[in-house]
């Protein structure tokens, strides 16, 4: 009886180990076996620019790296809204992700009454993969030479100098709202349907200024078609050295930011997540990929783990919010 007890104690001490092991094997499974089928990371911006550029550069690399399939779906519109919504809904399984920025992650919650998603509750974070700027372009037409002198003239006579950008609480209009009350200035929005029309607004004389990519602003203002007046970034461009930064035109607090990251739906295994940190290590330390990356103006960031999205997210409410809600912007 006294073997019988010890062999049924063995017998249980078995299987206690064995549903152990099996609770630890799908996520090392997952790691080793990830990716099993293509992987779709949705851009929320049409193909063509810089931020598509990024996207589908990092794909081509990390799908070669990992021996596997990366597809890029462009899912434009309502400021980014609609690709979040998308894959806020998918599995949580690390094969659909979205191409995450301050518009659709932290600006969109305030700028929008009703919004298809909630960017901590349905979402993971999972890398920063890029940092860009933006530089403010006059109008040829419009005799603005500097940024001084616009803000001179907006002094002088408020109301008259209108503005463009990619939407209505986009990153491009609110850096721009962000000035004029930081100034106590007052200028007119005018708001396009993406940066694209809004820059060929400026060089057509339709609209004054406007903030945009320095990847496409500048290659405009090599050709002479706008003019360069402020860069918004925390250090002048290799693209036009002679402008200055907005820090050193004495905006010591501006909120300096223009992300690109990666998110999952909520729920997605850290192995997962791990392996994409990993593979987009290999890509920054790629010296032709850095070469790619240094022609459209994208540089990593020094933190860029899922910590990172997070604290970087949460900098960014706590600045924006206040500015949204003061001015009333409210997308339907």
């Amino acid at each position: 009886m006294k073997d019988l007890g010890r062999r049924s104690a063995l017998t249980r001490l078995s299987i206690l180990v064995a549903a152990g092991a099996a609770a630890l094997a799908p996520p090392i499974a997952a790691a080793q076996a990830y990716p099993g089928k293509p992987i779709t990371v949705v851009v929320p911006v049409a193909a063509g620019g810089a931020a598509d550029a990024l996207a589908r550069s990092w794909a081509a690399y990390v799908a070669k790296s990992m021996n596997g399939t990366i597809v890029v779906d462009n899912k434009s519109g309502a400021n980014g809204s609609i690709a979040a919504a998308y894959v806020a809904k998918q599995p949580a399984d690390g094969y659909t992700l979205l191409f995450g920025s301050t518009s659709n992650m932290s600006l969109n919650p305030f700028s929008y009454k009703s919004l298809p998603y909630n960017p901590t509750r349905d979402f993971e974070p999972v890398l920063m993969l890029a940092n860009s700027s933006q530089v403010l372009v006059a109008s040829p037409n419009s005799g603005i030479k500097s940024f001084d002198e616009l803000v001179r003239r907006a002094k002088a006579k408020p109301g008259t100098i209108n503005f463009g950008s990619a939407g209505k609480g986009n990153s491009t209009h609110l850096y721009v709202e962000y000035l004029a009350q930081h100034f106590g200035i007052e200028m007119i929005h005018v708001p396009y349907k993406g940066a694209a029309p809004a820059l060929m607004g400026v060089m057509g004389g339709e609209i004054d200024f406007m903030s945009d990519a320095i990847s496409t602003a500048s290659v405009q203002a090599k050709l002479g078609k706008v003019v360069p007046l402020a860069v918004i970034g925390a250090k002048r461009s290799s693209a036009m050295p002679d402008v200055p930064t907005i820090l050193e035109l004495g905006v010591k607090d501006f909120p300096i930011g223009g992300w690109y990251g990666l998110m999952a739906p909520k729920g997605t295994p850290k192995a997962v997540i791990d392996r994409l940190n990993a593979e987009t290590a290999k890509f920054w330390a790629d010296p032709a990929v850095k070469s790619r990356m240094d022609a459209i103006y994208m540089e990593p960031l020094a933190e860029s783990g899922p910590q990172a999205v997070t604290q970087m997210m949460q900098r960014e409410a706590k600045v924006w919010g206040p500015i949204i809600t003061k001015l009333g912007i409210q997308n339907e």
